[in-house]
């Protein structure tokens, strides 16, 4: 008889239990998923190699680590030329108020081309907007064009 009661009181505690870790982990999650969301953000991008009169497109993601510091990942790619050129570039940018300064390495994909550091600075143009104006700089280029979120 007491090993009824034991037993049908240890399967109580345990599906308490599993209910409150349940609860737990649904709360956990859902609070993770609104602060990625908060701090993860996907871009596209328009651009133009001034020394080499080259049109690209782009499309990039950043994550911010820290408020004024996030981790990039960024491709652009030549979509008008015959040779189909892309580049994948990782970075690191610092926020300061509208300007956002950027250095990384650029890894064309061309066997031919090693990866080289590069250095940008963005500009937002209206307060209230998140669109952008960017150079980057690096040996094999000069790029100047226009990046927007789109979300």
């Amino acid at each position: 008889m007491f090993d009824i009661i034991l037993n049908i009181n240890n399967k109580c505690i345990n599906n308490i239990v599993f209910w409150n870790m349940k609860k737990f982990i649904i709360v956990l999650f859902t609070l993770y998923s609104f602060n990625i969301y908060s701090q993860v953000e996907i871009g596209v991008a328009v651009a133009n190699d001034i020394e080499n009169d080259i049109s690209k497109l782009g499309l990039g993601t950043s994550y911010k680590i820290f408020p004024k510091v996030s981790l990039g990942l960024g491709v652009m790619i030549t979509p008008f030329d015959i040779d189909d050129d892309y580049e994948i570039m990782y970075n690191v940018k610092y926020n300061l108020g509208r300007f956002n300064f950027v250095g990384g390495f650029m890894k064309e994909m061309n066997p031919k081309m090693d990866s080289e550091p590069y250095f940008g600075v963005d500009f937002k143009l209206f307060k209230n907007r998140k669109l952008k104006v960017f150079y980057n700089q690096s040996e094999m280029m000069k790029t100047i064009g226009i990046k927007t979120p789109i979300f």
